[in-house]
């Protein structure tokens, strides 16, 4: 199925229905428009395309993001490295802080939160989104040295539901009002769904004292635990 592009006064005019709760029109011409949408889509963007098929065919069954996919953008990246620094600062300090020969746990969990840069597929298939990373440590003092290991699991998730902003603007289809995913859903033509992925990092490292008035020395390296997916 396809839709002809509206003229340009018929897109100011979509445009404008983007600052309102509902769009005033007809259903199955919604409906026609995300498909319209699903099939000029596959060619740039196919996975976003693929997600919103879902939305509408899938029933609200949950997705499972591709880990290789997700990671091959830099804002979840940065996303990852910002919570990696926290949990490295909290160890430095905790480090500094133990008695010689003694070893502790630090348990925590930070999350960062990501805003998809516009015309990316990303941020087709989520605008804005999360990451968690929660980390389990231990840390032991011998002398001067600190030794670390741990492990972070990360977990990035939003929901897929056409709720936030007013209107995102679609190449070859102009401005559509986010009003239409509500509308969808309200009448039961589609269905809000949850995108998740999972990974799993480990730390080592090494937390070195230093002499007054230098402070302390840390390095951290972390590694990807492979899944084969």
């Amino acid at each position: 199925m396809s839709v002809t592009l509206a003229p340009t006064t018929e897109r100011a005019s979509m445009f404008l229905r983007g600052f309102r709760r509902r769009t005033g029109r007809p259903v199955p011409e919604l409906a026609a428009l995300f498909r319209s949408i699903i099939d000029g889509g596959r060619q740039f963007h196919p996975l976003a395309s693929d997600f919103l098929e879902h939305f509408m065919d899938g029933a609200g069954a949950s997705r499972t993001m591709s880990l290789r996919w997700l990671r091959s953008f830099k804002v979840i990246k940065k996303a990852e490295r910002k919570n990696q620094r926290r949990f490295e600062r909290q160890l430095a300090r905790e480090a500094g802080r133990l008695r010689d020969g003694a070893s502790t746990w630090l348990h925590d969990h930070w999350d960062a939160r990501i805003n998809a840069f516009i015309g990316t597929e990303l941020f087709y298939v989520s605008r804005v989104s999360l990451l968690r990373s929660q980390g389990s440590f231990v840390l032991t003092r011998d002398g001067p040295e600190v030794r670390i290991s741990g492990t972070v699991r990360h977990r990035w998730f939003d929901p897929y539901d056409w709720d936030r902003g007013r209107w995102v603007y679609i190449p070859r289809h102009g401005f559509v009002p986010i009003a239409v995913g509500r509308e969808l859903v309200e009448a039961d033509e589609a269905r809000n769904f949850l995108m998740e992925s999972r990974h799993v990092q480990t730390l080592e490292g090494l937390f070195l004292d230093g002499r007054w008035p230098h402070r302390g020395r840390a390095r951290f390296e972390w590694s990807l635990v492979r899944t084969g997916r």
